[in-house]
């Protein structure tokens, strides 16, 4: 018959399959943070560009008006310039939400890594521990051989 505690898993083992978790979780989280960052940099490129559009386009309307336009040239293109301010406004509240979500995406991951980095000391203090309890018995088994050897077992002339 063999003793309970023959088949027990470990503390540092158990901690171990926690940190091989929360290491999954936070590449999960880091893989969301880079593609949060990938997506706040690509609406501000295009914010960017719209922006320089915006900006060459008014540059040609006040040219345009120095030399004079047609009333329904003038209308077309007040209606463009204001369908390209809309434009604009709705490109600022799309890079605005990327960077909250950016933002949170790091939150997330700073968590996670938090955790993470906890189990590990936890797994570490564990394997230390179990490491000084082995260490204890086996100078506890060697303290304690002199004991055990029967004196009648000496070789003769001894």
């Amino acid at each position: 018959r063999r003793g309970a505690g023959q088949y027990a898993v470990k503390r540092s083992q158990r901690f171990q399959t926690l940190v091989k978790l929360v290491q999954l979780a936070e590449r999960g989280a880091r893989e969301r943070l880079a593609q949060a960052n990938r997506e706040l940099h690509r609406r501000e490129q295009q914010q960017r560009q719209l922006e320089s559009y915006e900006q060459e386009y008014a540059t040609r309307w006040l040219e345009t008006g120095r030399h004079g336009i047609a009333g329904t040239e003038l209308a077309q293109r007040g209606a463009f310039r204001a369908s390209l301010a809309g434009t604009l406004a709705i490109q600022e509240r799309a890079v605005g939400a990327a960077r909250e979500q950016s933002a949170l995406s790091a939150a997330q991951w700073r968590g996670v890594r938090n955790r993470q980095r906890m189990f590990e000391d936890l797994a570490a203090r564990a394997r230390a521990d179990e490491e000084r309890e082995a260490a204890r018995r086996l100078q506890k088994l060697i303290n304690d051989l002199p004991r055990r050897v029967d004196p009648s077992d000496a070789e003769p002339g001894t």
